[in-house]
């Protein structure tokens, strides 16, 4: 058996699932901070961006897998020749992986703890993984600057693009987030903020699936499930 999954439908599909994540979540803030009504008969709990283990976390762990085994299709496409950066393209799959269970298992909040404790961290620094994170995105920024340059401009700058909105919302909003509680607690700008944070994540994710599945198209390559006895 066969399955052909066309680009288009997977794009509007993440269109739509993007749109949705998002609405339901700045809904359930409206309700929890603005009209007091903290349960919603469990919806609340299970479609707030803010909150771990509920449907938005499921599904960005989803769309990140994605990525991961788009990224490993290409570096087996790849020919092991030197100038084709096929390690490349497999390290960022094992860092999508890790990505994606990350979102689940939230391992980079142990780190928060004990950094903040021994850096005396506060205010918008307040959620202290940022610091390793920022070292590691450094570090990793430089090491790819020679892959970027090799990738084709179309792909280049849809790579860009996702990884800004993406890099903007998991890491750039946490410094507002930490500042704002501080400063105000646990109010609905802090609701929303969880909302803009969560939602720059979905939508930059959805765009590097999109730019993933354009640069296979590129590559004269088709999205096809087999099963095969």
């Amino acid at each position: 058996m066969l399955i052909n999954l066309p680009r288009r439908r997977i794009e509007m599909f993440l269109i739509v699932a993007a749109i949705l994540l998002i609405v339901l979540g700045t809904v359930m803030e409206v309700s929890y901070y603005l009209l007091d009504h903290k349960r919603l008969l469990g919806f609340l709990r299970q479609f707030a961006l803010a909150e771990e283990a509920n449907v938005p976390t499921w599904y960005s762990a989803m769309l990140l897998a994605s990525c991961a085994v788009c990224l490993a299709a290409i570096a087996f496409v790849q020919t092991p020749e030197p100038g084709n950066y096929r390690r490349h393209w497999l390290i960022l799959a094992l860092i999508f992986l890790y990505i994606s269970m990350d979102e689940t298992a939230v391992i980079h909040e142990m780190t928060v703890d004990p950094v903040r404790e021994a850096f005396d961290l506060d205010g918008a620094l307040y959620f202290a993984w940022v610091l390793p994170a920022g070292l590691f995105m450094a570090i990793f920024l430089v090491s790819y600057l020679g892959f970027l340059r090799h990738l084709p401009s179309s792909s280049r700058n849809r790579f860009i693009l996702a990884g800004l909105v993406y890099v903007g919302g998991a890491f750039g909003t946490e410094f507002m987030i930490g500042y704002w509680w501080e400063i105000h607690g646990d109010t609905f700008g802090s609701g929303i903020l969880n909302v803009i944070q969560e939602g720059m994540e979905i939508i930059g994710a959805s765009l590097f699936l999109s730019a993933l599945l354009r640069h296979l198209a590129a590559m004269g390559g088709e999205l096809r499930i087999a099963f095969r006895p």
